[in-house]
């Protein structure tokens, strides 16, 4: 039984901290580009941020750990549990996430974005499409709500839902028919160009 008691308190520190900080980081990804993490950065963000949700709770905790008729209330310390494991962990990042966004903090703060191709995209606006390929060529599409664009770390590939006939200097003509978009890699283009979609 002596080695069994180490064992309780490296659970106790994986549920109370690691794996709230866990499911903070996969939701924050859900939401918001990031970069790839080995395990062992893993372990270490994942241990931080659970320690901010476990500071959030200190107070109950410790109200709890006081509080002997709490022990008769089975299904009061499962939810305590449930909200402080897992609830709360979900409910945060994209909070968070919210605040960042918002105008007022934004005069303050730098956006979270990593890249600016992703604060681009992230918006979602419908926009005409010309790429400049490194041969000379020029390729035009429109980027729309079937459209999609890698993100951070693996930002720059484009899939354009369709494909717009352009001519030498650039200038849209005509959708081309009977297509279902293209799919332009970041190693193919120098230069991508954005127009309004005008109503």
């Amino acid at each position: 039984m002596d080695g069994f008691a180490p064992n309780i308190n490296w659970m106790v520190f994986f549920i109370t901290l690691v794996f709230p900080g866990l499911i903070s980081m996969h939701v924050y990804r859900l939401f918001m580009p990031a970069k790839d993490l080995t395990w062992k950065e893993v372990f270490y963000e994942a241990s931080f941020y659970g320690t901010i949700n476990f500071c959030l709770w200190a107070p109950i905790f410790f109200y709890i750990g006081h509080a002997p008729d709490f022990a008769n209330h089975p299904l009061w310390s499962f939810l305590w549990i449930l909200f402080m494991v897992v609830v709360t962990p979900v409910v945060l990042p994209p909070l968070w996430i919210m605040l960042l966004k918002c105008k007022r903090v934004q005069k303050h703060l730098m956006l979270p974005y990593p890249t600016a191709w992703d604060y681009f995209f992230e918006k979602r606006k419908s926009a005409f499409v010309l790429i400049h390929r490194k041969n000379g060529d020029k390729i035009g599409g429109y980027y729309g709500s079937n459209s999609y664009a890698t993100s951070f770390p693996r930002e720059g590939d484009l899939y354009l839902e369709k494909a717009v006939r352009v001519d030498a200097n650039g200038k849209f003509l005509s959708y081309i028919a009977q297509t279902n978009g293209f799919l332009i890699n970041k190693g193919d283009y120098e230069l991508i160009e954005f127009f309004e979609v005008s109503n």
